[in-house]
């Protein structure tokens, strides 16, 4: 369930990002230089979260848009660097993008490529990549009208006891991770053991065993879907797509939370803008974490309501730091599983 990063995060990643923008080498634009209201450009924001677009365009956006005179606009980000690369410091007359919402990972990535800002750090963004948003969880999501007991991971690769089609994210982030913890690694293992070679062709084996039965998804968008349509018994699934469901299947869904992974959601201001425009997304970034614009955007998207705190799940973090690491090389070997999938 997404929730809020706290906001002394939040607030420490703002400050250093209004620090970096008002460093000398981003001066800001003569006042004779600012278009006219009229005639100003969209500020683009792009968001790998297109399941929240409703919300985040009435709590931030549109609100930001009116304040401001400063017209706004969302865009569907595919997540990939080459798609940002595209829309920033190589944008050339396809327009820049201005504020870019996803997964820390994919944030830290774009940061170490310099295609968003490298803000500078604090002692809860060290390396200063990007400005920490929300954090949501992976869980395992089933057909309850198919299988009443709620399944977990191991579950989930026992094809004989529970027959029917798997969700699985086309991608090795969670992939890998829920590979290994339904082969019995404890949460607390799975990266250490997934940082040798060994660990590796353990999860790799274990994705094996499953491939003749995965239905793979891109977005969490595309995960509700196939639970939402009945083409698989059950689903790795972000919690908020799943219960974000037509009602008409909210009641059939169930979302089992144990041994769920956990993972942060990050804004990035797009390197390549114009002065001009780099102080009016730090101006929109400055707004979407007011107080108010949270409380508007929870209000609208009640799947990112906090969870009860005496039931908080058992997740296991899915580590940033990993992945900045390993992403380039498993990312290659997932790939290229794939193609031997035919």
């Amino acid at each position: 369930m997404f929730q809020f990063a706290p906001r002394s995060r939040v607030r420490t990643g703002l400050f250093c990002l209004l620090a970096a923008m008002s460093a000398p080498s981003v001066s800001p634009a003569p006042a004779m230089a600012t278009p006219p209201v009229r005639h100003r450009a969209a500020l683009v924001v792009a968001s790998t979260e297109s399941q929240m677009a409703q919300a985040q365009n009435a709590a931030f956006l549109q609100p930001f848009a009116r304040a401001s005179h400063q017209p706004v606009a969302r865009q569907a980000w595919n997540g990939t660097l080459t798609e940002l690369d595209g829309h920033g410091l190589h944008a050339g007359r396809a327009g820049t993008w201005s504020l870019v919402f996803a997964e820390d990972s994919t944030i830290r990535a774009a940061c170490m490529r310099e295609l968003v800002i490298h803000l500078a750090g604090s002692a809860t963004n060290p390396d200063g990549c990007g400005v920490p948003g929300m954090t949501t969880q992976v869980v395992v999501a089933w057909d309850q009208t198919r299988r009443r007991l709620a399944p977990r991971w191991a579950d989930f690769w026992d094809i004989v006891r529970f027959p029917g089609k798997r969700g699985l994210r086309r991608d090795p982030r969670t992939t890998l991770e829920i590979a290994l913890m339904a082969d019995g690694v404890a949460p607390g293992d799975v990266y250490g053991l997934l940082a040798t070679p060994q660990g590796v062709d353990r999860a790799f084996r274990k994705l094996s065993q499953l491939r003749p039965y995965i239905t793979w998804w891109s977005s969490p968008d595309d995960a509700a879907s196939i639970l939402e349509h009945g083409r698989v018994l059950m689903s790795s699934a972000p919690s908020d797509a799943v219960r974000g469901i037509a009602a008409s299947h909210r009641d059939t869904i169930g979302i089992n939370t144990d041994m769920a992974l956990s993972y942060g959601l990050s804004w990035g201001v797009v390197a390549g803008q114009s002065a001009f425009r780099l102080g009016q997304a730090r101006n929109l970034l400055h707004f979407i974490i007011q107080p108010g614009q949270q409380a508007a955007f929870l209000a609208r998207y009640p799947a990112a309501t906090p969870p009860d705190a005496a039931h908080a799940p058992v997740a296991l973090p899915v580590d940033v730091q990993f992945w900045q690491a390993h992403y380039p090389d498993l990312s290659r070997r997932f790939d290229a599983w794939l193609r031997d999938a035919g």
